[in-house]
């Protein structure tokens, strides 16, 4: 008998504790929640929910970042959904459902080339613009893809994490023992610690990825997200990635950053830095009063605001 796959409606009902966290208009009911795919990339079962709109004139890819999976994001999605936008939400693997299959091995790069095909394939179904949005250090995420990628037409980040800069990989890491000695030690011996999976819990300051203390606990005891264990090659090869196309010949199409105000996570002093170097259209707005996962008001309005006047510009 076949296996069957898992499934956020039916095996890992995990993510609906968090709707409660969000406005009830764009809280996930049964009747509401993505449909859900399956598709086989690069050595990957990757796992990929939809939320579908097919009068929409374009698509979104949006990308989470580390300690997190698609579903997690789905109620920004279908903010957007309820606009009248399609939005494509994969899980990175070995985040959310999706997994590697035998011999693959799970970098940063792999998480590039993924997405760079999911654009492909959802370009050659209808052949719409796609617009790349990048939650955390999906922000940064989506700039490797639009850079690597001819077919975005718009770029949306949270937050820019350059790991090209070393007071980033400080900022990020719990302290400068991890985040010097402990890449150096990756960097030195691959081989023997490329293989290791650790949680990102203990390489990061994921304490501090909400600004409310019982969705923090949700997230950082999730399976499917923080509490996953990734890696060191992922971990190794993100802290070491430099970006192909710098901000200043990057050229590709139009950038939004929605930073969060209050991001004690990723400060919008690092984002900003990245940000000013970019020479295309582009626009910061600053969410007030709102987390690193922003579901603060006035910030969680006027996200959706930005959000929703940069892809009227783009269409």
């Amino acid at each position: 008998m076949k296996k069957s796959l898992p499934s956020y409606q039916t095996t890992h009902p995990y993510w609906k504790q968090y709707q409660g966290f969000f406005p009830e208009e764009v809280r996930l009911e049964e009747h509401t929640a993505p449909e859900e795919e399956w598709w086989e990339s690069n050595g990957v079962h990757l796992h990929i929910d939809r939320l579908p709109a097919p009068e929409s004139s374009i698509k979104i890819l949006f990308i989470h970042g580390a300690g997190g999976n698609g579903r997690l994001l789905a109620p920004y999605a279908r903010m957007l959904q309820r606009h009248g936008y399609e939005v494509v939400s994969p899980d990175l693997p070995p985040y959310g459902l999706s997994y590697a299959m035998s011999g693959t091995r799970i970098n940063y790069e792999l998480w590039i080339e993924l997405l760079v095909s999911i654009i492909e394939r959802e370009y050659k179904k209808d052949g719409k613009p796609i617009v790349v949005l990048g939650s955390s250090i999906g922000g940064m995420l989506a700039y490797h893809t639009s850079a690597r990628s001819k077919r975005v037409k718009g770029l949306i980040a949270t937050t820019f994490v350059d790991t090209s800069n070393p007071e980033m990989r400080d900022q990020l890491a719990p302290n400068r023992l991890v985040s010097r000695a402990g890449k150096r030690m990756m960097d030195l011996f691959p081989g023997l610690l490329d293989h290791v999976r650790i949680s990102v819990k203990q390489v990061s300051r994921m304490q501090l990825i909400t600004n409310n203390k019982d969705l923090t606990g949700l997230i950082m005891n999730d399976p499917q997200a923080a509490a996953t264990r990734i890696p060191l090659e992922l971990l190794r090869t993100f802290l070491n990635k430099k970006p192909e196309v710098s901000p200043e010949q990057f050229n590709q199409c139009p950038v939004l950053l929605v930073h969060p105000e209050l991001d004690p996570m990723t400060p919008i002093r690092f984002s900003q830095s990245f940000f000013d170097r970019l020479v295309v259209d582009k626009e910061c707005v600053i969410l007030e009063g709102a987390g690193h996962f922003p579901i603060e008001q006035p910030g969680l309005d006027q996200l959706e605001v930005a959000v929703l006047r940069f892809l009227q510009q783009i269409q």
